[in-house]
This record gives structure tokens, C-alpha cells and sequence, in this order.
């Protein structure tokens, strides 16, 4: 079936994957970007709704690529999703691929949050190559006892890969510590090592029983967390509500950390809500792995969201994945209290010198508490060395009972 019958992003005659097109229907646009676009789909069978990211293949970067004994190339950022497991982090649900297109199928979710004003321009380093000056050999990764997980946002910076500190035999990347032979990725399935181009069962190629005919092509309104914050009355959280989803980013980062591995492009944007305020992760298109029981190796290059880059990043300083973390952290945190950055300029990240807004003077009444800003004062430290760990975040007295509370006073 043509790709263009469901969105013109397609190229012409461009035929999807025949067993994506028996297994789901595709539906709205979610977002777009330079590296492919997400839309929704439903499962035929069941009826429920993920998303899928068609990953543009010539689009990802060479040193972004995974090489599997089994399933070939597959995108680095395809093989971790595929692999870790934690309820507030995005998980694979599904992988197709056909001559253009990777299909990453993830579960959907959130809540759909309209705004009534554009989304606000983060700027964003250009596209390059990470570079990192010790190498260290892959960690082993073992799932969370969750098993929740969300749909994946486009990212916003190219799939970015750390060559140098990949270094290590990627045997060793395996759940559980397993041998890969003996681990078949959870999302993976054999019409992805096989190709897509590959597939001819008589019984995959019969028609769909379905319309035919899409005369209209719909986006829907985004998911994540910018959004979820520009709907709120005073574009902020409550200390309370914003008490429970740092709560949440920090669990995930914690696994990450544990796992030896760095987002490196953690923010509002890429992060997707529901109406509770469950929380999840999204968009590993920029992490970053090493081996979690050596010391982390140090980056010359950055491709997050300037918005959150650590004053060593600014500074254009050799910098550890896990600090410049912990820094972005502390910038969300802000953004949650307060609906700004605390840095008014970037010369003011480059010095450290933070300039909150009280919620009073963001529209809001009262005044945050002394234990939120000695927290973000933490996350912020201008030298990394003297920065808090994920640990210390995680520990910190303004968290203790967040996860409890749910969000609720």
C-alpha cells in the first residue's frame, strides 16, 4: 500500500512495509523534523493506539548506527530503546524496516494538550559528530521491573553517537548481562532482519480491508510537557505537581546513569504527559554510552538544546555526559516552578548566575520553597566537579514522598 495514501511526507510510490500495513492503520501526524516524522497508528487486531517514527534512513549519521550480529544496522538509538526498560522511558514496541524508512512503533502516550500559542524556539547546535577522549567498553544493561512504557517524539538534533567510547565489544550490551545471541531484542522481529523488501507471503500481500481513500490529512496537538506547562493557568506547575514529575525524570535518569547511559537532551519537549501526570522520557537520538564502573569519558562536542547545556558546554570545555545531566535537570526544574529558564542569558549560564522568577512574579502567589531552590542551587553548580550526582538528586529532602503523592496535596 502507498505511503501517500496516509501522509504526502511519503515519497511518491513509495509502498510500505506490507506486514506494518496488515498489523496497523495509520492515522494523525504527531510531528515532523528533518530525520522522518511520527504519526499515530491503530492496531488492526486489537484497536489500541501507538505511535510510530518513520526514521529517514539516509538521514542517520553514520557513527549513529548499531551493528547486530542478527538484525544488521539498526540505529543506535533503536537498539537501546530496544533494550532498556523502565515505566518513566519510552520502550520499543515494535520495528519495521523497508529501502527508506526505519518504523519505531511505541506505545502512545499522554494526554493531547492544545495551546493557543506557538511553541517557543530552543535554539539547537548544528549537526556533527561526537567526539570523546578516553574510550571505555559497553556496560551491560538489566530492565527495570517495569514494563511501561510511550511513545518517542521526533528528536530535535540528528542521531548522535560517541564512536570513541563505544570502543568496547558490543557483546557486552545485553539484558541482563546475557550473551546477545541468546537475548532477542524486545521490539525486534524478523521481518527486520529480514528486510521489508524481502517479504512475499501471499497471505501479507492481500488487500486491507479498510478505506482506501484518506482525503484529509490531520495533525494532532502535542503530548508533551512545553505544552502541558503552557496550559496551565499561570504557565507553571504547582510546587506540588512539579515536585511529582521531577520525581519521575529523576528515576529515569537514575536507571539511565546505572546502565552507563546519558540522554543528552533531556527538556520539557522531550518529555510526554497524561492528565495524571505520569511522565515519560522520550528521544534517544543524542545519548550517549560508557562503561557505568569506569570513569565517564569526557565530550568536546554537543548536540543537545542550547537552552539546557552546562556552563562547561558553554564554555566550549571537555566535558562528563553525567554532570552536564545533572545540570539540564536543574534547568527543568526551573522551567516547571517557574515557566522560565534561570539563566535571563547565555552569559548568565556561562557564569552560573542564577536569576529566578518567583512564582508572584510569574502570575502565580507564594513563594517556592527553600528546599526546591537549594535543589536546583545543586543542579546548577557551576563547577561540575562540585555538582550534585544523580544520587544526591535523588535523595535530596524536597523529593522524599514525591512519588507518593502523586502530584496531590
Amino acid at each position: 500500500m502507498k505511503g501517500r495514501m496516509y501522509s504526502p511526507r511519503f515519497p511518491a510510490d513509495h509502498l510500505l512495509h506490507p506486514v506494518f500495513v496488515r498489523t496497523y492503520h495509520l492515522d494523525d501526524e504527531l510531528g515532523a523534523g528533518g530525520y522522518g516524522f511520527v504519526m499515530t497508528a491503530r492496531h488492526r487486531g486489537d484497536g489500541h493506539e501507538v505511535a510510530v517514527k518513520f526514521i529517514i534512513k539516509d538521514k542517520v549519521p553514520e557513527h549513529a548506527w548499531w551493528e547486530d550480529e542478527v538484525f544488521g544496522k539498526v540505529p543506535t538509538e533503536v537498539m537501546l530503546l530496544s533494550l532498556i526498560n523502565h515505566e518513566n522511558i519510552v520502550r520499543c514496541l515494535d520495528l519495521f524496516e523497508d529501502e527508506v524508512y526505519f518504523y519505531l512503533v511505541q506505545e502512545l502516550h499522554g494526554t493531547p494538550w492544545v495551546s493557543k500559542k506557538k511553541k517557543k524556539s530552543k535554539q539547537v547546535t548544528a549537526p556533527g559528530k561526537l567526539v570523546a577522549l578516553p574510550s571505555s567498553s559497553m556496560p551491560s544493561l538489566t530492565p527495570s521491573p517495569s514494563y511501561e512504557s510511550n511513545v518517542d517524539s521526533l528528536p530535535n538534533t540528528p542521531p548522535q553517537v560517541c564512536v570513541d567510547s563505544l570502543s568496547g565489544p558490543q557483546e557486552e550490551l545485553a539484558a541482563g548481562g546475557q550473551d546477545p545471541a541468546c537475548v532477542e531484542p524486545h521490539c525486534f522481529s524478523s521481518h527486520l532482519a529480514e528486510g521489508g523488501e524481502k517479504e512475499n507471503q501471499e497471505h501479507l500481500l492481500q488487500p486491507v480491508t479498510s478505506s482506501l481513500v484518506r482525503p484529509n490529512f490531520s495533525r494532532r496537538p502535542s503530548y508533551d510537557l512545553f505544552e502541558c506547562i503552557e496550559q496551565s493557568k499561570h504557565k507553571r506547575l504547582s510546587e506540588v505537581q512539579a515536585r511529582y514529575i521531577f520525581a519521575q525524570v529523576v528515576e529515569a535518569v537514575h536507571y539511565l546513569d546505572s546502565q552507563g547511559i546519558t540522554h543528552c537532551d533531556i527538556k520539557d519537549e522531550n518529555l510526554v504527559v497524561d492528565s495524571d501526570m505520569k511522565v515519560k522520557l522520550i528521544d534517544f537520538g543524542s545519548a550517549v554510552v560508557a562503561d557505568p564502573s569506569a570513569p565517564r569519558p569526557y565530550y568536546t562536542l554537543f548536540f543537545g538544546t542550547t537552552a539546557y547545556a552546562a556552563s562547561e558546554i558553554l564554555l566550549k570545555k571537555p566535558y562528563r555526559a553525567p554532570p552536564a545531566e545533572i545540570w539540564t535537570l536543574g534547568v527543568l526544574l526551573s522551567y516547571l516552578l517557574t515557566g522560565h529558564s534561570p539563566f535571563p542569558t547565555e552569559q548568565d549560564a556561562k557564569d552560573g548566575r542564577i536569576i529566578l522568577r518567583e512564582p508572584s512574579k510569574c502570575g502565580g502567589s507564594g513563594r517556592l520553597s527553600r528546599a526546591a531552590v537549594a535543589l536546583m542551587g545543586r543542579c546548577l553548580e557551576k563547577e561540575p566537579d562540585r555538582r550534585a550526582d544523580i544520587n544526591e538528586v535523588r535523595g535530596h529532602r524536597w523529593l522524599q514522598g514525591a512519588l507518593e503523592s502523586r502530584g496531590r496535596d
